[in-house]
């Protein structure tokens, strides 16, 4: 028996390969059902157009990401561990993450011209400004300053994460090693 979440799992990733490797304009129905290896009309028993597939593609990007951060969350003991480890989720330093990136690049070029894309993009924004202000707001000592440093460490991650992503392929292990360093020295400074 088919399960009807795994089967729509299964095109999401399809749909992550192609934008990963190929592009956002790559990943038409025809070639995500090719690289899922079924025909078009069985992917669009789940996905009834190439939008609804890109926006679940997109949210599914966004949920993989928000669950990883929370399980760190949960395994670090200290306010600043935690904000540490979730910081380090959110970048692309590995295979899967790096994946995730080259998605939400894909997606950052096509919203500004599409309203869906946009709106769901702000949503997943909101969401991550709020996990960030709720792990900045045991360690300051005014309410406001959660909310300022959160614009601030979203700021440098994006900027972090796009130049990781854009890496040439032999200067990703630099790049993230880079990184990791960057982030910790950024922390310490955003928490002096």
């Amino acid at each position: 028996m088919v399960d009807p979440e795994e089967k729509r799992a299964a095109f999401v990733a399809a749909s992550w390969s192609v934008i990963a490797q190929e592009g956002l304009g790559a990943a038409t129905l025809r070639r995500v059902a090719s690289v899922a290896g079924v025909t078009t009309g069985a992917l669009t028993h789940y996905f009834s157009d190439r939008d609804a597939l890109l926006i679940e593609a997109l949210r599914a990007a966004h949920v993989a990401a928000g669950a990883r951060m929370l399980r760190a969350a949960e395994r670090d003991q200290s306010p600043k561990d935690r904000l540490t480890a979730v910081v380090f989720e959110a970048l692309p330093l590995d295979h899967d993450r790096l994946t995730e990136w080259k998605v939400w690049l894909a997606f950052w070029g096509a919203a500004a011209g599409d309203a869906r894309l946009l709106e769901e993009n702000r949503r997943r924004y909101a969401e991550w400004r709020k996990l960030l202000r709720a792990l900045l707001a045991p360690l300051e000592k005014e309410p406001k300053q959660s909310s300022e440093r959160a614009d601030h460490l979203m700021v440098f991650i994006d900027g972090l994460g796009i130049r990781v992503t854009l890496a040439e392929p032999a200067r990703f292990p630099r790049e993230r090693a880079r990184a990791v360093t960057m982030v910790t020295a950024q922390i310490d400074s955003l928490l002096a």
